[in-house]
């Protein structure tokens, strides 16, 4: 394994050294007090490198299997000391949970990412999208609107696999149709029960997303037993504020209806502003996981629940407000006015949505139940086997985007929900032997089945009493995804340096298909009836001539299929004119890493990289009208950055560490939508098509900063977009979006920046902390309208610049019970989210209070 660690205390050496190897420590406090390491540098052995980061030191080790050591000092071993009193067994303070800390993405020479266990416990907030709050350059979209689910946005690009999204390695994302307005790119997964979140944004050679890559991991035994233990438990309970119960029929806001030749007519909704106090528990939640675990076996099951209600906005900030703007005359599109139409006044909303302050937000509240189970076996000789299984099921509220389009659109809560019904389960062989450089062989196959149904979208369709079924049915789709890959890893050394190897295969495949009776009930709003596989081989090779410079190269060739099986539409334009499609193609990527001194660490790199039709772009359904044409996007992107670290900057013990990069990003034959003209006999009709535009640009700056001095951290993260442009064909550039195509609500904001601190006191029993978080307006504005009319075929949803502030608290009350707190927008700002397709508010000031309890 490559390490690169700093000089520095030894307690944070190890720390790192543990987070980069994967092997678990135990050591004593008092062994390692005031004591400074060399840190290591090169690609050595875990033991090798533990035995550089120990040189100087005074203290040995003992391995206890392949994963574990002690360290403690010499005459530890023995037993005893020279004075004869009983040396007692170390006590664990550091180990590796997974295969990421937070600290390596300082220590990695590409644009990455670390969302950790506690951060997400920290601020998980109202919905799981919350939890990439607070990273340089990733959102999640459709955070009040998306039922449970998370849609990633990496640096201005998602939808369609452009970001590939795992749980274990399993994929169980959806594109979910929302009318005029746009799609959800959705993937399902609990908080509560992740460890971790791994993000690299770019192409890789051994990923298909050509945005990035995030990797989800859920938790393992490891994270629930401690160390010098067999077995474990860990339960939650909590509560929260600010929600009530949705009331089918309630409407929101204010009716603002102009009147020609009149007056306007305004009304306020007569619901929804009994907002609960601060502290009144009206959310709760809960989860008990256990585990054990041994030499040869892990074995762990997880249950969590979570029930919410419809939250309620904030107080403060531009809320629904009926501006009246005096007499306007009433004029046609092709400028002839006619002043017996004119309106002697005209009201318009002077907020950002039409809701009002502290008002209850419908068609928000959600209800899930996850359940997890693995179980490890592991052999001699580094053989391992682990068998997963993850359940998720929910009912939550979800609106149909193109009826909260505009700051004036009125919510209507909604008598049915949306539910989803998830079910993985993965298999992974692992061979890593620890004498035989040239073996980490991992082999993974999973699957995933995915059922959605939602109330029917089609107002004219079939009711479906009619066909002899509950009035309450509800049509939808059933998704089958499965997938499998092998890869190795050979680390070679030769007098001229070392090299590493990384490559395997994968193949994966999704089949879709409307569940039953959906056809009938929706009628023309028809969804996919398809399946797509997709295969792949990888070579990644870094080459280390000297230790201050690495080489790196890599080639990747994938291959498509996609079959179109609807036979049936709205009318001939609307049927698959190439329902049968493949098409191949390579990916390379280079890279160089330099080293020059102790502490910095400069890398440049460079991909072009492919991304085919999705599932959702090569085939018909509704909306659109298949485009035969379509190419894949190939992606160039550049990335050069900085890595920084110094120990010691301000006191002996503090640790300072930087990650500055710039990303210049450029796809050709970038693949958008819009609302066409076709040719047809003696006339010209209009329709919707994905089609081949000639590129789309993104650039910009990102900064990761962290600071640590004893039980103060402080950790900030910011972006800056330099550039965000589409070129329609012809090369012209603009720095817009186009009036139909669905990144229209994938602009992120311009600039953003995000500060958390956090200060240990009582002997770390107990810690506080907070996250300021300031999202700047849309990087680029939104372009044309559509020749139909004055109005926008999709909507930008309008935000403002907003601040949040969130703060956390847990106190530790023995060494079984925890007890945390947290507020979530404390001051109660009205806002808008970033990268949403409606127009509706985040939730207000809400309050949470948990208690975990281990054995």
């Amino acid at each position: 394994m490559d390490y690169s660690i700093s000089a520095g205390p030894l307690d944070t050496v190890l720390a790192r050294f543990g987070a980069t190897s994967g092997m678990q420590l135990l050591y004593s406090s008092s062994v390692t007090r005031n004591l400074r390491s060399p840190g290591v540098a090169g690609n050595l052995t875990s033991q090798a490198a533990l035995d550089r980061i120990l040189a100087g030191t005074g203290l040995t080790y003992r391995l206890a299997g392949s994963n574990r050591a002690t360290i403690e000092q010499p005459s530890a071993a023995t037993g005893g000391v020279a004075d004869g009193s009983t040396v007692l067994e170390p006590v664990v303070v550091s180990r590796s949970k997974g295969g990421s800390s937070i600290y390596s993405p300082y220590e990695a020479a590409a644009p990455v990412n670390y969302i950790s266990e506690e951060q997400i416990e920290h601020f998980r907030g109202s919905s799981p999208a919350d939890m990439f709050r607070g990273t340089p350059g990733v959102l999640s979209g459709e955070a009040r609107n998306g039922a449970g689910s998370i849609d990633v946005n990496i640096r201005g690009m998602q939808g369609m696999g452009r970001v590939a999204t795992t749980v274990d390695g399993a994929e169980n994302s959806l594109q979910v149709y929302q009318g005029y307005q746009g799609i959800s790119n959705r993937t399902y997964v609990d908080p509560d029960l992740i460890a971790g979140i791994d993000i690299t944004k770019g192409s890789d050679a051994g990923s298909s997303g050509i945005a990035g890559t995030v990797a989800m991991r859920t938790l393992d035994a490891a994270d629930i037993v401690e160390d010098g233990k067999r077995f474990g438990v860990r339960m939650k309970g909590g509560f929260g504020s600010n929600t009530s119960k949705p009331v089918p029929g309630s409407v929101a806001g204010y009716s603002m209806q102009n009147t020609l030749g009149g007056y306007p007519v305004v009304s306020a909704s007569n619901s929804g502003m009994d907002r609960p106090n601060l502290l009144e528990p009206t959310r709760g939640s809960g989860s008990i996981v256990a585990a054990m675990r041994d030499e040869v076996v892990d074995l762990l099951v997880g249950y969590a629940y979570r029930k919410q209600g419809n939250y309620h906005a904030g107080e403060h900030g531009p809320s629904a407000d009926p501006v009246y703007l005096g007499p306007r005359p009433f004029c046609y599109v092709s400028g002839t006015c006619v002043p017996a139409f004119d309106y002697k006044d005209y009201v318009e909303n002077g907020g950002l949505a039409n809701y009002r302050a502290g008002e209850e937000v419908l068609n928000t509240q959600l209800e899930t139940k996850s359940f997890l189970a693995k179980g490890t076996l592991r052999f001699g000789d580094g053989h391992s086997i682990r068998l997963g299984y993850t359940g998720f099921r929910s009912e939550a509220g979800d609106l149909l985007a193109s009826a909260l389009g505009s700051d004036v659109s009125r919510s209507t809560q909604q008598k049915q929900t949306s539910g989803t019904k998830l079910d993985t389960g993965t298999f992974r062989y692992r061979w890593d032997p620890d004498d035989n450089d040239l073996i980490d062989l991992t082999a993974n196959l999973w699957v995933t089945s995915l059922e959605l149904r939602n109330p029917a979208r089609n107002a004219y369709g079939v009711r479906p009493e009619t066909l002899g079924l509950p009035s309450d049915f509800r049509p939808g789709s059933d998704t089958l995804m499965w997938g499998a890959e092998v890869t190795n890893k050979s680390a070679l050394t030769f007098d001229y340096g070392t090299l590493d190897l990384d490559y395997g295969v994968s193949y994966r495949s999704e089949d879709t298909k409307p569940s039953a009776y959906t056809d009938i009930i929706e009628g023309w709003l028809n969804l996919r009836d398809a399946r797509r596989e997709e295969a792949a081989s990888f070579v990644k090779a870094a080459y280390t001539p000297v230790d201050w410079l690495t080489l790196k190269g890599g080639l990747r060739y994938s291959h498509y299929w996609s079959e179109d099986r609807r036979t049936v539409a709205n009318s001939p334009d609307q049927l698959n004119s190439r329902p049968n499609r493949q098409e191949g193609g390579f990916s390379p990527s280079v890279g160089v890493t330099i080293e020059p001194v102790d502490g910095v660490q400069l890398y440049a790199n460079y991909s072009n990289a492919l991304r085919f039709p999705s599932l959702f772009e090569s085939v018909s359904a509704f909306t659109i009208i298949p485009n035969p044409d379509l190419g894949p996007e190939r992606a160039s992107n550049w990335e050069i950055g900085a890595n920084l670290r110094h120990d010691g900057l301000f006191t002996e013990d503090d640790v300072a560490m930087v990650k500055l990069g710039y990303f210049n990003w450029n796809i050709d034959n970038y693949i958008a939508r819009a609302f066409r003209a076709f040719p047809g006999n003696g006339y010209t009709w209009y329709g919707m098509q994905v089609y081949n535009i000639d590129r789309a640009r993104f650039s910009g700056l990102e900064l990761s900063a962290r600071y640590e001095n004893g039980g103060f951290a402080a950790q900030l993260g910011a972006n800056y977009y330099l550039n965000v442009e589409f070129c329609q064909l012809g090369g012209i550039c603009e720095d817009k979006t186009m009036y139909g195509d669905y990144a229209t609500n994938h602009v992120p904001p311009e600039y953003s920046i995000d500060l958390t601190l956090s200060q240990s006191f009582l002997d770390d029993r107990l810690t506080v902390g907070g996250r300021v978080s300031h999202a700047g307006p849309r990087a680029i504005g939104h372009g044309q309208v559509t020749t139909q009319g004055l109005s926008q075929f999709i909507s930008a949803i309008n935000w403002k610049p907003y601040t949040l502030v969130d703060v956390f608290a847990d106190y530790k009350i023995n060494e079984n019970f925890t007890a945390s707190f947290r507020v979530e927008n404390l001051f109660d700002r009205y806002y808008v989210d970033a990268l949403g397709l409606v127009q509706q508010p985040g939730p207000g000031r809400t309050f949470y209070a948990s208690l975990t309890a281990k054995f």
